[in-house]
């Protein structure tokens, strides 16, 4: 992880480190989280342009995949306009057009300080252990709740 936060952010790796583990441990992720690290994104991009997100890391814990259907949770820290944790609960996309994944929860917490960097990722660690938690992992009801289409019986 000292390979991909930002000097002014190293001093909380210790604290992220911790909330990684315990998400990698909790029963209902383990053998379905991955975490990919971007070094070479350390530093903040020169020009920032709003919706384009720059990933120093992230993880994905897939809950269902059907191979046509899917439920995942992501986790990741980023450059948007500033650096920023971001969190969400995704599906499988059954629109007309296909738009891959929808974001049917989400949240971001805009990072100033280190102990902004610390609380981000706290926040979304709970965010998705909540969801754990939970025992939704059926795609379909995250997208009614959502108002999507949901998939054809098929697809199931």
């Amino acid at each position: 992880m000292a390979d991909v936060l930002p000097n002014d952010y190293v001093a909380v790796m210790g604290e992220l480190q911790r909330l990684a583990g315990a998400l990698d441990r909790h029963p209902a992720a383990v053998d379905r989280i991955g975490w990919w690290w971007y070094p070479e994104h350390r530093k903040r991009p020169p020009v920032a342009t709003d919706g384009v997100y720059v990933i120093l890391l992230d993880t994905a814990i897939v809950l269902f995949n059907s191979g046509h259907d899917r439920l995942e949770l992501t986790l990741n820290v980023a450059w948007c306009s500033a650096l920023t944790v971001n969190a969400a609960v995704e599906v499988a996309c059954w629109c007309p057009q296909d738009h891959n994944m929808h974001q049917v929860r989400s949240e971001s917490w805009t990072v100033d300080t280190s102990h902004d960097l610390a609380d981000g990722f706290a926040a979304g660690t709970t965010m998705l252990t909540n969801v754990l938690d939970s025992g939704r992992f059926d795609p379909g009801a995250w997208r009614l709740t959502a108002g999507l289409p949901d998939a054809p019986p098929q697809a199931r």
